[in-house]
């Protein structure tokens, strides 16, 4: 059989405290959320329909359902249809003046974030 040591006594009252912090856990806790956030939402240079600027998760859900508007895509407004219009000399001048104010977009390429067409692949 095996002969215990003998251990010195312990003091309880000058013992060190084991006690845990939970503030560094508490600040990595937060500097990963905020990384996480950030990272899953960058901001692209490619503009969207509304002006803004997409979110990368814009840009991945306007490449899935057809939200991508491209400068050839955009054509001048078409001739009105003139079945039942009570002036079609004035809707003929209002198209007229629609298609002189037309310019051809000066963007690339642009996003439309509320598209719901699935990708056809």
């Amino acid at each position: 059989m095996i002969n215990p040591v003998p251990q010195p006594p312990v003091n309880r009252a000058l013992r060190a405290r084991e006690g845990r912090d939970f503030w560094p856990g508490l600040v990595v806790a937060l500097a990963g959320a905020a990384l996480l956030f950030s990272g899953a939402r960058h901001l692209t240079t490619v503009g969207t329909v509304d002006g803004n600027t997409a979110w990368e998760t814009q840009l991945v859900k306007a490449f899935s359902s057809g939200g991508l508007q491209y400068p050839d895509q955009v054509r001048p407004p078409p001739p009105p249809k003139l079945d039942g219009v009570a002036n079609p000399g004035e809707a003929l001048a209002r198209w007229s003046k629609q298609r002189a104010a037309f310019q051809p977009p000066t963007w690339k390429l642009r996003v439309d974030a509320g598209a719901t067409t699935p990708c056809p692949t």
